[in-house]
């Protein structure tokens, strides 16, 4: 009796286990943090590189429809609200959207460096690296 106690209370605890772990990368982002792009990308138009959106909504639908591999019903981006990326290129988080799922972030590199876009929360976790903060000595 007590062990079939304790394997429904392990079966019960399972999934609350494995639902953690989602929350972990999009918990590790912080506003003000700086991530450089650590992929291949290019920055031609017909190319196949990473990009930014200009409009947060069309970053939204793009990551409902990885969830739901529906591309006909939730996502429709116009080529030219994408901004290119070039490896190497970084961005700093300002502020989280739609339940932290969206990033609205500053490019810090390119042609459009000082200008606000936003970024898929997944994609930064997979394809970017935090930059770490050189903490300045305040004695010399």
């Amino acid at each position: 009796m007590k062990t079939k106690i304790k394997l429904t209370k392990l079966l019960l605890a399972l999934p609350l286990f494995l639902s953690l772990n989602s929350f972990t990368d999009s918990d590790s982002i912080e506003v003000g943090q700086v991530w450089k792009l650590n992929v291949r990308s290019s920055a031609s138009l017909n190319g196949s590189g990473e990009v930014l959106y200009q409009i947060a909504s069309d970053a939204y639908h793009t990551h409902r429809v990885r969830i739901f591999n529906d591309w006909d019903v939730f996502s429709v981006v116009d080529s030219r609200d994408l901004v290119r990326l070039r490896k190497g290129y970084e961005i700093e988080v300002t502020e989280k959207l739609y339940s932290n799922e969206v990033l609205k972030v500053k490019l810090l590199d390119g042609r459009n460096k000082g200008r606000f876009y936003y970024a898929i929360a997944e994609d930064l976790t997979e394809k970017y690296l935090l930059e770490e903060k050189e903490e300045e000595n305040e004695d010399s």
